[in-house]
């Protein structure tokens, strides 16, 4: 199968679309290495993915800067210049013109546009309207899935693939960051720093109730990205004593220390399309306290405790209760050895969508 694949993401961009891309197409060259996959890159940065991408797949430079332009104007032309291409494969933005599947990682901005920045929900809205010329679309999870046709109800074909965790961080050494004494016990928490990660309310909950303190810290990974809340007094107080500490990105090996470490990880986002950390926490085997929301029961089921994300009261409940319980409470099984496993599903199903768009596959050799 010959596919053209939208590598505007390859060198840098958020998580979430990197992660999809780059496990993606590497577990994709290892399970059908008879395919033969055309990268997309910016032509800034195609040297870098060029020396980056895995052996067998071609780097293809574009010169639109703009990632909805390239995706939906330039791709065509690529899978033309290219010959005989069976399908495009895109992230958000659908191709004109040619047979191809789009990968959607949420229209959350549909469902909770308040979650988002005037210019945010102007660039997004064009998600849904190009994706109408996809010949499928492809979401994380059965519960994103439905969100899509819930507010996308004239799409054709809709499914979802799954994730799973990056294995670099499965294979990566561990390494203490510098942020966080070794020695101390702590609650970890990570994603983006926006309104929708409800990072306030965690930093509500603990400090207000006295469960975090500088001797019991939380710890807070990642960068701001996003509509942002307002900082309240009594959080920057928090930082300033120690209790909470700002690591900003970490490498992998810093990450999966503090996933083994830390005495469990709490994510009380909002809204999720899949939500990778806790799925990645639950790997390395931390007990892990999250949102209510459907899409956590969907990934985690009963690996997890949940909560009402709004409810700052029960919110310090559930966080006591995990901390009275302590490393004698119930611990979920790492996941690790099967983690390796989700993303030859990912990639069947990404198959089975481009088989149906192009008509035409190769069989796959593992």
């Amino acid at each position: 199968m010959r596919v053209l694949l939208d590598g505007y993401w390859w060198v840098d961009g958020p998580p979430s679309g990197r992660l999809v891309l780059r496990e993606a197409i590497g577990q994709w060259a290892q399970s059908y290495p008879g395919d033969e996959l055309f990268l997309a890159v910016p032509a800034g940065r195609a040297a870098s993915a060029r020396a980056t991408v895995p052996d067998g797949v071609r780097v293809v430079p574009t010169r639109t800067r703009v990632h909805p332009l390239i995706n939906s104007v330039e791709l065509p032309f690529v899978a033309r210049r290219i010959g005989d291409v069976d399908a495009v494969l895109a992230q958000n933005f659908s191709p004109v013109g040619s047979p191809s599947v789009v990968y959607v990682h949420d229209v959350l901005f549909q469902s909770n546009p308040e979650w988002f920045t005037r210019v945010e929900r102007a660039y997004l809205s064009l998600i849904p309207r190009l994706a109408r010329r996809a010949g499928s679309v492809v979401t994380s999870s059965e519960a994103e899935r439905v969100r899509i046709r819930t507010h996308n109800p004239d799409l054709g074909r809709v499914a979802a693939s799954g994730l799973g965790v990056a294995r670099g961080l499965l294979s990566a050494e561990s390494v203490s960051p510098p942020a966080v004494p070794r020695t101390a016990e702590f609650v970890l928490t990570v994603g983006r720093l926006n309104v929708r990660k409800n990072v306030q309310r965690i930093i509500d909950a603990g400090v207000n109730s006295g469960l975090i303190t500088p001797e019991y810290p939380l710890v807070v990974v990642g960068e701001a990205s996003g509509k942002t809340a307002p900082v309240d007094p009594s959080s920057r107080a928090a930082v300033d004593d120690g209790s909470v500490i700002f690591t900003g990105r970490l490498s992998d090996g810093e990450l999966r220390w503090l996933y083994e470490n830390c005495d469990y990880f709490c994510c009380l986002s909002l809204g999720e399309g899949f939500g990778l950390p806790p799925v990645e926490a639950r790997a390395f085997g931390a007990r892990v306290l999250v949102s209510d929301l459907e899409v956590f029961r969907e990934t985690l089921g009963a690996d997890a405790t949940y909560v009402d994300p709004l409810d700052v009261g029960r919110i310090a409940a559930a966080m006591a209760a995990l901390t009275e319980a302590g490393t004698d409470g119930p611990r979920p099984t790492a996941h690790r050895e099967s983690a390796h496993d989700d993303w030859p599903e990912v990639i069947r199903v990404l198959r089975e969508e481009l088989r149906h768009v192009s008509g035409s596959i190769v069989g796959a050799t593992r």
